[in-house]
Protein backbone atom coordinates (compact mmCIF):
# COMPACT_ATOMS: atom_id res chain seq x y z
CA UNK A 1 0.00 0.00 0.00
CA UNK A 2 1.38 3.70 -1.21
CA UNK A 3 2.41 6.40 1.19
CA UNK A 4 -1.04 8.95 0.68
CA UNK A 5 -2.61 11.85 1.55
CA UNK A 6 -6.23 11.60 1.49
CA UNK A 7 -7.73 15.81 1.50
CA UNK A 8 -11.61 15.97 2.24
CA UNK A 9 -12.65 19.59 1.96
CA UNK A 10 -16.22 20.63 2.45
CA UNK A 11 -18.24 23.80 1.61
CA UNK A 12 -22.30 24.39 1.67
CA UNK A 13 -23.08 26.61 -1.66
CA UNK A 14 -25.62 29.57 -2.46
CA UNK A 15 -26.96 28.92 -6.28
CA UNK A 16 -26.84 32.35 -7.48
CA UNK A 17 -27.14 34.25 -10.61
CA UNK A 18 -25.85 32.88 -14.11
CA UNK A 19 -21.51 34.06 -14.59
CA UNK A 20 -20.25 36.65 -16.78
CA UNK A 21 -18.87 35.89 -20.09
CA UNK A 22 -15.06 37.36 -20.32
CA UNK A 23 -12.96 38.02 -23.56
CA UNK A 24 -9.28 36.38 -24.02
CA UNK A 25 -7.12 34.27 -25.71
CA UNK A 26 -6.41 30.97 -24.58
CA UNK A 27 -9.07 29.19 -25.19
CA UNK A 28 -10.11 25.25 -24.47
CA UNK A 29 -12.80 23.31 -25.72
CA UNK A 30 -13.99 19.93 -26.04
CA UNK A 31 -15.07 17.26 -28.09
CA UNK A 32 -17.61 15.21 -29.13
CA UNK A 33 -20.03 12.72 -26.82
CA UNK A 34 -18.45 9.93 -25.49
CA UNK A 35 -18.31 6.63 -26.67
CA UNK A 36 -22.24 4.67 -26.77
CA UNK A 37 -22.84 3.15 -23.21
CA UNK A 38 -20.63 5.47 -20.90
CA UNK A 39 -22.82 6.46 -18.81
CA UNK A 40 -22.66 8.55 -15.44
CA UNK A 41 -22.32 5.51 -12.96
CA UNK A 42 -19.60 3.99 -14.72
CA UNK A 43 -16.96 1.99 -12.63
CA UNK A 44 -14.35 3.92 -12.12
CA UNK A 45 -11.22 3.28 -13.73
CA UNK A 46 -8.59 2.48 -11.16
CA UNK A 47 -8.70 -0.17 -8.69
CA UNK A 48 -6.39 1.65 -6.20
CA UNK A 49 -8.19 5.43 -6.26
CA UNK A 50 -11.41 5.83 -3.68
CA UNK A 51 -14.29 6.21 -5.40
CA UNK A 52 -15.70 9.79 -5.48
CA UNK A 53 -19.51 9.93 -3.68
CA UNK A 54 -21.93 12.73 -3.79
CA UNK A 55 -21.50 15.41 -1.28
CA UNK A 56 -24.50 16.05 0.69
CA UNK A 57 -25.63 20.04 0.91
CA UNK A 58 -25.10 20.03 5.42
CA UNK A 59 -22.35 22.53 6.60
CA UNK A 60 -19.54 20.80 7.71
CA UNK A 61 -16.00 21.23 9.19
CA UNK A 62 -13.40 22.44 7.53
CA UNK A 63 -10.79 20.28 6.26
CA UNK A 64 -7.97 18.22 6.84
CA UNK A 65 -5.67 16.30 5.63
CA UNK A 66 -4.21 12.67 7.68
CA UNK A 67 -0.70 12.77 8.75
CA UNK A 68 1.77 11.24 5.91
CA UNK A 69 4.35 8.82 7.23
CA UNK A 70 7.88 9.40 6.42
CA UNK A 71 8.17 9.15 2.59
CA UNK A 72 10.14 7.25 0.19
CA UNK A 73 12.59 8.54 -2.71
CA UNK A 74 10.33 9.26 -5.60
CA UNK A 75 10.51 7.29 -8.73
CA UNK A 76 11.75 8.34 -11.69
CA UNK A 77 9.57 9.45 -14.33
CA UNK A 78 8.85 10.41 -17.98
CA UNK A 79 10.84 13.63 -18.35
CA UNK A 80 8.74 16.98 -17.99
CA UNK A 81 9.99 20.42 -18.64
CA UNK A 82 10.39 22.84 -15.13
CA UNK A 83 10.07 25.85 -14.60
CA UNK A 84 13.58 28.23 -15.14
CA UNK A 85 14.23 31.38 -13.48
CA UNK A 86 13.50 34.92 -14.28
CA UNK A 87 16.49 37.06 -15.32
CA UNK A 88 15.29 39.27 -12.69
CA UNK A 89 16.48 37.57 -9.38
CA UNK A 90 14.41 37.58 -6.32
CA UNK A 91 13.92 40.23 -3.90
CA UNK A 92 14.13 37.51 -1.14
CA UNK A 93 15.81 34.28 -1.27
CA UNK A 94 13.32 31.08 -2.28
CA UNK A 95 13.10 28.73 0.45
CA UNK A 96 13.60 24.66 -0.34
CA UNK A 97 10.12 23.33 -1.04
CA UNK A 98 8.83 20.57 1.61
CA UNK A 99 9.16 16.98 0.67
CA UNK A 100 5.69 15.98 -1.24
CA UNK A 101 3.79 12.50 -0.60
CA UNK A 102 4.29 9.75 -2.46
CA UNK A 103 0.35 10.31 -3.68
CA UNK A 104 -2.27 12.46 -2.85
CA UNK A 105 -6.10 11.99 -3.75
CA UNK A 106 -9.05 14.90 -3.36
CA UNK A 107 -12.51 13.58 -2.14
CA UNK A 108 -15.25 13.01 -2.92
CA UNK A 109 -15.45 14.60 -6.08
CA UNK A 110 -18.44 13.14 -8.81
CA UNK A 111 -18.17 12.81 -11.84
CA UNK A 112 -20.32 13.06 -14.89
CA UNK A 113 -19.62 11.84 -18.89
CA UNK A 114 -19.62 15.04 -20.98
CA UNK A 115 -22.56 16.35 -23.64
CA UNK A 116 -21.48 17.95 -27.23
CA UNK A 117 -18.35 19.98 -26.15
CA UNK A 118 -19.33 20.30 -22.78
CA UNK A 119 -16.05 19.51 -20.71
CA UNK A 120 -15.46 22.90 -19.12
CA UNK A 121 -19.14 22.87 -17.63
CA UNK A 122 -18.04 18.77 -16.79
CA UNK A 123 -14.99 19.66 -15.11
CA UNK A 124 -16.95 22.81 -13.58
CA UNK A 125 -19.05 20.88 -11.86
CA UNK A 126 -16.38 18.31 -10.90
CA UNK A 127 -14.64 20.70 -8.92
CA UNK A 128 -17.65 22.27 -7.56
CA UNK A 129 -18.60 18.91 -6.10
CA UNK A 130 -15.09 18.59 -4.47
CA UNK A 131 -16.21 21.97 -2.69
CA UNK A 132 -20.09 20.30 -1.61
CA UNK A 133 -22.01 22.85 -4.38
CA UNK A 134 -24.15 20.65 -6.61
CA UNK A 135 -24.71 22.03 -10.10
CA UNK A 136 -24.93 19.71 -13.52
CA UNK A 137 -23.47 20.47 -16.92
CA UNK A 138 -27.26 21.26 -17.79
CA UNK A 139 -27.15 24.04 -15.37
CA UNK A 140 -23.64 25.53 -16.38
CA UNK A 141 -23.94 25.03 -20.12
CA UNK A 142 -26.37 28.09 -20.68
CA UNK A 143 -23.40 30.16 -18.51
CA UNK A 144 -20.36 29.05 -20.40
CA UNK A 145 -22.06 28.67 -23.80
CA UNK A 146 -25.23 29.69 -24.42
CA UNK A 147 -25.39 29.48 -27.98
CA UNK A 148 -24.58 25.11 -28.40
CA UNK A 149 -22.79 25.82 -31.46
CA UNK A 150 -20.15 27.43 -29.09
CA UNK A 151 -17.26 24.87 -29.38
CA UNK A 152 -14.98 26.38 -26.84
CA UNK A 153 -15.02 27.98 -23.51
CA UNK A 154 -12.03 30.42 -22.52
CA UNK A 155 -10.63 30.07 -19.54
CA UNK A 156 -11.13 33.81 -17.71
CA UNK A 157 -14.78 32.51 -18.27
CA UNK A 158 -13.79 30.16 -15.26
CA UNK A 159 -12.14 32.44 -13.21
CA UNK A 160 -15.19 35.01 -13.57
CA UNK A 161 -17.19 31.94 -13.25
CA UNK A 162 -15.86 30.43 -9.69
CA UNK A 163 -16.52 33.50 -6.97
CA UNK A 164 -20.29 33.14 -7.66
CA UNK A 165 -19.92 30.30 -5.83
CA UNK A 166 -17.86 31.51 -2.97
CA UNK A 167 -14.76 30.07 -4.53
CA UNK A 168 -11.14 31.57 -6.76
CA UNK A 169 -9.25 30.40 -9.68
CA UNK A 170 -6.67 32.03 -11.31
CA UNK A 171 -4.56 31.25 -14.75
CA UNK A 172 -0.84 30.33 -14.36
CA UNK A 173 1.20 29.65 -17.14
CA UNK A 174 4.62 27.87 -17.81
CA UNK A 175 3.46 25.25 -15.49
CA UNK A 176 5.27 21.63 -14.41
CA UNK A 177 4.26 18.34 -13.15
CA UNK A 178 5.69 19.02 -9.50
CA UNK A 179 3.96 22.41 -8.78
CA UNK A 180 0.41 20.12 -10.12
CA UNK A 181 1.23 17.97 -7.24
CA UNK A 182 2.04 20.83 -4.81
CA UNK A 183 -1.21 22.02 -5.51
CA UNK A 184 -3.56 18.46 -5.30
CA UNK A 185 -1.29 17.91 -2.10
CA UNK A 186 -2.17 21.06 -0.23
CA UNK A 187 -5.59 20.06 -1.28
CA UNK A 188 -6.44 22.14 -4.14
CA UNK A 189 -7.94 20.72 -7.61
CA UNK A 190 -6.38 21.94 -10.69
CA UNK A 191 -7.95 22.34 -13.96
CA UNK A 192 -5.81 21.48 -17.15
CA UNK A 193 -6.43 22.48 -21.20
CA UNK A 194 -5.03 19.82 -23.15
CA UNK A 195 -5.07 17.52 -26.25
CA UNK A 196 -7.88 14.68 -25.97
CA UNK A 197 -5.71 12.34 -27.36
CA UNK A 198 -2.68 12.45 -30.16
CA UNK A 199 -4.92 11.99 -33.40
CA UNK A 200 -3.52 14.44 -36.31
CA UNK A 201 -7.18 16.38 -36.14
CA UNK A 202 -6.83 16.84 -32.21
CA UNK A 203 -9.58 18.51 -30.14
CA UNK A 204 -8.81 20.40 -27.27
CA UNK A 205 -9.92 19.48 -23.60
CA UNK A 206 -10.41 20.08 -20.10
CA UNK A 207 -9.48 17.58 -17.48
CA UNK A 208 -9.61 18.29 -13.59
CA UNK A 209 -6.54 16.76 -11.80
CA UNK A 210 -7.34 15.41 -8.31
CA UNK A 211 -4.66 13.01 -7.47
CA UNK A 212 -1.04 11.45 -8.34
CA UNK A 213 0.49 8.34 -7.37
CA UNK A 214 4.13 8.10 -8.06
CA UNK A 215 4.60 4.52 -7.37
CA UNK A 216 2.65 4.34 -10.43
CA UNK A 217 3.70 7.55 -12.11
CA UNK A 218 1.22 9.83 -12.93
CA UNK A 219 -1.69 12.41 -12.16
CA UNK A 220 -5.58 10.57 -11.38
CA UNK A 221 -7.92 12.54 -13.42
CA UNK A 222 -11.48 13.05 -13.55
CA UNK A 223 -12.01 13.18 -17.48
CA UNK A 224 -15.42 14.49 -18.89
CA UNK A 225 -14.50 11.87 -22.21
CA UNK A 226 -12.65 8.66 -20.28
CA UNK A 227 -13.99 8.23 -16.62
CA UNK A 228 -13.43 9.06 -13.46
CA UNK A 229 -10.21 8.51 -11.77
CA UNK A 230 -7.96 7.95 -14.55
CA UNK A 231 -4.67 7.25 -14.35
CA UNK A 232 -2.11 9.96 -16.88
CA UNK A 233 1.50 8.72 -16.96
CA UNK A 234 3.01 12.12 -15.87
CA UNK A 235 4.49 11.84 -19.63
CA UNK A 236 1.50 11.39 -21.38
CA UNK A 237 0.07 14.37 -18.77
CA UNK A 238 3.13 16.87 -20.39
CA UNK A 239 3.21 15.80 -24.27
CA UNK A 240 -0.87 16.63 -23.95
CA UNK A 241 -0.09 19.97 -22.37
CA UNK A 242 2.73 21.39 -24.25
CA UNK A 243 0.30 22.81 -26.83
CA UNK A 244 -1.17 24.49 -24.13
CA UNK A 245 2.06 26.41 -22.87
CA UNK A 246 1.12 24.73 -19.69
CA UNK A 247 -1.66 26.83 -18.85
CA UNK A 248 -3.58 25.49 -15.06
CA UNK A 249 -6.13 27.10 -13.02
CA UNK A 250 -5.60 25.89 -9.35
CA UNK A 251 -9.34 26.09 -7.73
CA UNK A 252 -9.36 27.31 -4.70
CA UNK A 253 -11.57 29.24 -1.45
CA UNK A 254 -10.41 32.77 -0.84
CA UNK A 255 -8.80 32.55 2.75
CA UNK A 256 -6.24 29.91 1.35
CA UNK A 257 -5.00 31.88 -1.38
CA UNK A 258 -2.01 32.82 0.19
CA UNK A 259 -1.01 28.88 0.58
CA UNK A 260 -1.39 29.09 -2.98
CA UNK A 261 0.16 31.58 -3.94
CA UNK A 262 2.82 30.56 -1.77
CA UNK A 263 3.31 27.17 -3.43
CA UNK A 264 3.04 29.42 -7.02
CA UNK A 265 6.25 31.69 -6.28
CA UNK A 266 7.49 33.88 -8.38
CA UNK A 267 4.53 32.59 -10.64
CA UNK A 268 1.81 34.48 -8.24
CA UNK A 269 2.46 37.44 -10.01
CA UNK A 270 1.12 37.64 -13.69
CA UNK A 271 4.12 39.29 -15.36
CA UNK A 272 6.76 37.39 -14.19
CA UNK A 273 4.53 34.42 -14.60
CA UNK A 274 5.01 35.36 -18.12
CA UNK A 275 8.16 36.28 -18.45
CA UNK A 276 9.37 32.63 -16.66
CA UNK A 277 7.08 30.91 -19.41
CA UNK A 278 8.80 32.44 -22.14
CA UNK A 279 12.30 31.75 -21.04
CA UNK A 280 11.24 28.22 -20.39
CA UNK A 281 10.11 27.45 -23.73
CA UNK A 282 13.23 29.38 -25.56
CA UNK A 283 15.02 26.95 -23.75
CA UNK A 284 12.50 24.02 -24.82
CA UNK A 285 13.35 25.07 -28.07
CA UNK A 286 16.94 24.75 -28.19
CA UNK A 287 16.60 20.90 -27.27
CA UNK A 288 13.60 20.47 -29.22
CA UNK A 289 13.49 22.99 -32.19
CA UNK A 290 11.23 21.18 -34.47
CA UNK A 291 8.57 21.21 -31.62
CA UNK A 292 5.78 23.10 -33.47
CA UNK A 293 3.78 23.16 -29.81
CA UNK A 294 7.00 25.09 -28.24
CA UNK A 295 7.03 27.54 -31.02
CA UNK A 296 2.86 28.57 -30.70
CA UNK A 297 3.86 28.61 -26.61
CA UNK A 298 6.56 30.92 -27.00
CA UNK A 299 4.23 32.94 -29.41
CA UNK A 300 1.33 32.64 -26.76
CA UNK A 301 4.21 34.10 -23.89
CA UNK A 302 5.44 36.83 -26.14
CA UNK A 303 1.61 37.70 -27.20
CA UNK A 304 0.93 37.54 -23.07
CA UNK A 305 3.90 40.45 -22.51
CA UNK A 306 2.89 42.87 -25.29
CA UNK A 307 5.08 41.52 -27.86
CA UNK A 308 2.83 41.26 -30.92
CA UNK A 309 5.23 41.09 -33.46
CA UNK A 310 7.81 38.32 -32.36
CA UNK A 311 4.54 36.46 -31.50
CA UNK A 312 3.84 36.73 -34.80
CA UNK A 313 7.23 35.38 -35.75
CA UNK A 314 6.77 32.12 -33.36
CA UNK A 315 3.39 31.47 -34.55
CA UNK A 316 4.33 31.72 -38.10
CA UNK A 317 7.78 29.09 -37.45
CA UNK A 318 5.08 26.75 -35.85
CA UNK A 319 3.13 26.80 -38.28
CA UNK A 320 5.70 25.85 -40.94
CA UNK A 321 6.78 23.02 -38.62
CA UNK A 322 3.29 21.83 -38.85
CA UNK A 323 -0.05 22.41 -36.27
CA UNK A 324 -2.73 20.79 -36.16
CA UNK A 325 -6.31 21.95 -38.19
CA UNK A 326 -8.10 22.85 -35.08
CA UNK A 327 -5.46 24.69 -33.31
CA UNK A 328 -6.95 27.99 -33.53
CA UNK A 329 -10.28 27.02 -32.39
CA UNK A 330 -8.84 26.99 -28.53
CA UNK A 331 -5.76 29.38 -29.10
CA UNK A 332 -6.89 32.00 -31.55
CA UNK A 333 -4.38 35.12 -30.39
CA UNK A 334 -2.40 35.06 -33.60
CA UNK A 335 -5.25 36.29 -35.17
CA UNK A 336 -5.32 38.78 -32.76
CA UNK A 337 -1.58 39.68 -33.36
CA UNK A 338 -2.08 40.10 -36.83
CA UNK A 339 -4.74 42.69 -36.18
CA UNK A 340 -2.47 44.55 -33.57
CA UNK A 341 0.32 44.98 -35.58
CA UNK A 342 -1.56 46.32 -38.65
CA UNK A 343 -1.67 42.87 -40.39
CA UNK A 344 -5.60 43.09 -41.12
CA UNK A 345 -5.65 40.83 -44.49
CA UNK A 346 -3.52 37.96 -42.74
CA UNK A 347 -5.90 38.06 -39.81
CA UNK A 348 -8.68 37.93 -42.12
CA UNK A 349 -7.67 35.07 -43.90
CA UNK A 350 -7.32 33.18 -40.68
CA UNK A 351 -10.05 34.17 -38.86
CA UNK A 352 -11.97 33.24 -42.09
CA UNK A 353 -11.03 29.76 -41.98
CA UNK A 354 -11.64 28.97 -38.51
CA UNK A 355 -15.05 29.95 -39.01
CA UNK A 356 -15.28 27.89 -42.56
CA UNK A 357 -14.59 24.68 -40.10
CA UNK A 358 -15.62 25.93 -36.32
CA UNK A 359 -19.24 27.46 -38.46
CA UNK A 360 -20.36 29.14 -34.80
CA UNK A 361 -17.03 31.22 -33.43
CA UNK A 362 -17.91 34.79 -31.73
CA UNK A 363 -14.33 35.69 -31.35
CA UNK A 364 -13.16 34.97 -34.78
CA UNK A 365 -15.94 37.21 -36.19
CA UNK A 366 -14.59 39.60 -33.33
CA UNK A 367 -11.71 39.63 -35.08
CA UNK A 368 -13.35 39.91 -38.39
CA UNK A 369 -15.10 42.75 -37.38
CA UNK A 370 -11.50 44.47 -36.19
CA UNK A 371 -10.09 43.80 -39.16
CA UNK A 372 -12.85 45.48 -41.80
CA UNK A 373 -12.80 48.47 -39.30
CA UNK A 374 -9.12 49.56 -39.41
CA UNK A 375 -9.50 48.93 -43.27
CA UNK A 376 -12.26 51.61 -43.30
CA UNK A 377 -14.71 49.36 -44.00
CA UNK A 378 -17.55 50.50 -41.18
CA UNK A 379 -20.43 48.52 -42.72
CA UNK A 380 -18.29 45.30 -42.74
CA UNK A 381 -17.45 45.52 -39.54
CA UNK A 382 -20.82 46.17 -37.65
CA UNK A 383 -22.02 43.17 -39.56
CA UNK A 384 -19.35 41.26 -38.01
CA UNK A 385 -19.66 42.36 -34.95
CA UNK A 386 -23.38 41.91 -35.17
CA UNK A 387 -22.58 38.34 -36.17
CA UNK A 388 -19.99 37.73 -33.09
CA UNK A 389 -22.90 38.97 -30.53
CA UNK A 390 -25.36 36.09 -32.50
CA UNK A 391 -22.56 33.65 -31.87
CA UNK A 392 -22.02 34.44 -28.44
CA UNK A 393 -24.51 36.65 -26.50
CA UNK A 394 -21.83 37.45 -23.69
CA UNK A 395 -19.13 38.68 -26.31
CA UNK A 396 -18.77 41.83 -24.69
CA UNK A 397 -16.12 42.87 -26.87
CA UNK A 398 -18.58 43.31 -29.44
CA UNK A 399 -20.95 44.71 -27.73
CA UNK A 400 -18.74 47.57 -27.54
CA UNK A 401 -17.15 47.98 -30.39
CA UNK A 402 -21.06 48.18 -31.60
CA UNK A 403 -21.41 50.96 -29.25
CA UNK A 404 -18.56 52.59 -30.19
CA UNK A 405 -19.50 52.50 -34.06
CA UNK A 406 -23.09 54.24 -32.52
CA UNK A 407 -24.43 50.97 -34.34
CA UNK A 408 -27.67 49.35 -33.08
CA UNK A 409 -27.15 45.42 -31.46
Amino acid sequence: MTTSTRTRMKQTGTLIGSGLMVMALALSACGTDPSAGAVPGAPTATAEAVVATPESSAPTPDPTATATPTLEPNPTVAPTPEPTATAEPSATPTPTPEPLPQSAYLEPMTHAYQTWNNCAAVSTSMVLSYYGITMTQQQLQPIFRPNPGDKHVEPPQLVAFFPQYGLRTRIVEGGSIEVVKRLVAAGFPVITPQWLDHKPDAIGHYRVVRGYDDNRGGFIVNDSMLGPDVLLPYGEFEELWRAFNYRYLPVYRPEDEPRVLAILGEDADPQRNYQRALALFQRLAEERPDDAYVWFSIGTSYFLLGDYQAAVQAYERAEVIGLPPKMLWYQFWPVAAYNNIGNHQRALELATAQIATAGTFGEMRYERGRAFEAMGNIDAAIAEYRRALLDDVNLTVAREALARLGAAL
